[in-house]
């Protein structure tokens, strides 16, 4: 019994967590409503109730809150949490289909978190401090994702370029979705719709495996 009491947050400890809790909510619902022009502490300090000073001294600045919004709800999550499989697994895959299936992953964590959508506009529309912390995170990203495909297999490297490609592509379908959802007549909104263009982009992918494996076999046949 006086373990667990000893163990008790203190009074103003437990009032630190409840308000950094309070401040990390506030900056979700401002993503979720879209509201990157208005993203900045001053909008924080209103939808959550505190004081600049508190914002500072808890994250050291918006930057530190966007970023500890994305650990906390695991609304972006790491490439390797969205894989059904282990890594050994996954690396035992061809070079084309492990891009393909971290594409259809990309997109679907997207799909189910249009919120995301909103921070990673704010590198380009929103406050410095929030650009500063959506370029950091999407560099984390890219990193795992560098790591993923190449691995000790040099000729994984030629698939960065269509990674990147791909990558980029679903990323500006996920942020029409959330503000522009017309995108040449489809409605991004729409899960058909959804299923549809991003099923295009799969198709490139899918094509472009098969070209890679006929290269591959006439260069085999060739050899002998």
């Amino acid at each position: 019994m006086l373990s667990e009491i000893a163990a008790a947050p203190k009074p103003r400890q437990s009032r630190r967590i409840a308000t950094e809790a309070a401040i990390v909510e506030a900056f979700g619902r401002l993503m979720e409503r879209g509201s990157v022009h208005d993203a900045g502490v001053n909008a924080l300090i209103k939808e959550a109730g505190v004081g600049k000073k508190q914002i500072y001294d808890y994250f050291g600045g918006l930057g530190g809150v966007a970023d500890a919004w994305v650990r906390r709800t695991g609304i972006w999550p790491r490439l390797t949490d969205m894989l059904d499989e282990s890594l050994d697994a996954f690396h035992q895959r061809p070079a084309m289909e492990r891009l393909r299936m971290l594409v259809r992953a990309y997109a679907s964590t997207l799909r189910a978190h249009p919120a995301v959508a909103t921070i990673m506009a704010g590198e380009f529309a929103g406050p410095p401090e929030l650009r500063d912390a959506v370029t950091a995170v999407r560099i984390r990203i890219w990193e795992e994702y560098e790591r993923l495909f190449i691995g000790q297999r040099s000729e994984d490297k030629e698939l960065l370029a269509v990674a990147m490609t791909m990558l980029s592509a679903v990323s500006y379908i996920g942020m029409r979705a959330k503000f522009e959802p017309n995108f040449f007549g489809f409605d991004l909104q729409d899960d058909a719709a959804w299923d549809q263009v991003s099923g295009m982009l799969d198709h490139v992918m899918g094509r472009y495996q098969t070209g890679v494996e006929v290269a591959a076999d006439r260069q085999a046949n060739n050899a002998e």
